[in-house]
């Protein structure tokens, strides 16, 4: 992540007026409040969610970058600042962060004129977090601030808490609550599977080209920074070498579950690439409701994951590839395109 990202993103979060908004919680909320007992906040275009009081008094010119609320029977105005990454960033290039985000916000939480009360990181629900305790004076007299800030390869958010000082230790339990129900994900985009009536989703990070010349035997290509997909769709009777097929995964005999990995690992071998594939692996079972093979197998570096399925007398492949180093996230997004598979 560059320095100047992490900078943006504070910046703006610096910039909203925490002290101000409990002078005039009337201005944060210009929209009625809601009445549902509990209200999921949901930005699908940053990849956030988190529950909150349905009686919040939300301010009607909250975007997707910027959402603010007040909520009335804690005395708190809630701010969440977020925003996801054109592309996701490597985990080596997440190291080090950390350091320059906290004296990045000491220094402008001092220009603010908030006094700094405690600053550390934190686990959460939702992973590892900068949190930062301020206090400071406004029209309506002292204020406490609570911000949580989190740095991740798709992006960063700001979570601000933002009471009466003596509201402070009573609505502790609340905020930590609150954090409780925050979790992150990766913004997806729903695919067609050229020819077919196929869908998936896969990263909105991701550009797709539906006539690859590195992957012939691919309808679909699709890649971002750390991860590459694609989807084969061949007829079994036009290409002979899936012949060993039978017409349905399902209800499979141990004898016939051996005689199409033996196929497998013959046709791997066999491939330009097979004398650097390691460590193959096959896993059948059912897998979004539809029952396939899982392949896996690790080439120079990268890992390769298949989920594998026969339908329409068509075999069927989703194809997943990465470096090995980036496995946390190939494993969370590969998660979510699995569930939307829809054959």
């Amino acid at each position: 992540m560059k320095k100047a990202a992490v900078i943006s993103a504070m910046l703006l979060a610096l910039a909203m007026p925490f002290g101000g908004a409990l002078a005039e919680e009337s201005a944060v909320g210009e929209a009625a409040s809601v009445s549902s007992e509990i209200y999921t906040y949901d930005n699908r275009a940053s990849g956030l969610t988190m529950k909150l009081p349905g009686n919040r008094v939300e301010n009607e010119k909250s975007s997707p970058a910027v959402y603010q609320a007040f909520l009335p029977d804690e005395g708190i105005s809630l701010s969440i600042l977020s925003r996801a990454y054109g592309q996701p960033y490597s985990e080596s290039r997440m190291k080090g962060q950390v350091k320059e985000a906290e004296q990045f916000l000491r220094e402008n939480i001092k220009n603010s004129g908030e006094k700094q009360v405690s600053m550390k990181s934190v686990k959460t629900a939702a992973g590892t977090a900068l949190r930062a305790e301020t206090s400071g004076k406004g029209e309506s007299g002292s204020y406490s601030v609570i911000r949580y800030l989190f740095l991740r390869q798709e992006g960063t958010a700001m979570i601000s808490f933002t009471m009466k000082e003596e509201d402070l230790k009573r609505n502790r339990p609340f905020v930590e609550d609150t954090m409780g129900t925050l979790s992150f994900y990766t913004p997806m985009q729903k695919v067609n599977v050229k020819g077919t009536a196929y869908t998936y989703d896969i990263p909105a990070s991701m550009r797709v080209d539906y006539d690859p010349p590195i992957a012939p035997d691919h309808v679909l290509v699709a890649g971002n920074r750390l991860l590459m997909t694609g989807v084969v769709a061949l007829p079994i009777a036009e290409n002979k070498e899936f012949s060993f097929l039978p017409a349905s995964l399902s209800s499979l005999s141990e004898e016939k579950k051996a005689d199409i990995e033996s196929h497998f690992r013959k046709k791997l071998a066999g491939e330009s690439t097979g004398k650097y594939v390691k460590n193959v692996k096959f896993l059948f079972g059912t897998f979004h409701g539809r029952d396939g093979l899982r392949l896996d197998f690790d080439d120079q570096g990268d890992h390769n994951t298949s989920y594998i399925f026969v339908k329409d007398g068509k075999y069927i492949s989703f194809d997943y590839i990465y470096n090995v180093k980036e496995k946390d996230y190939a494993d969370r997004v590969i998660a979510q395109s699995l569930e939307s598979i829809s054959l």
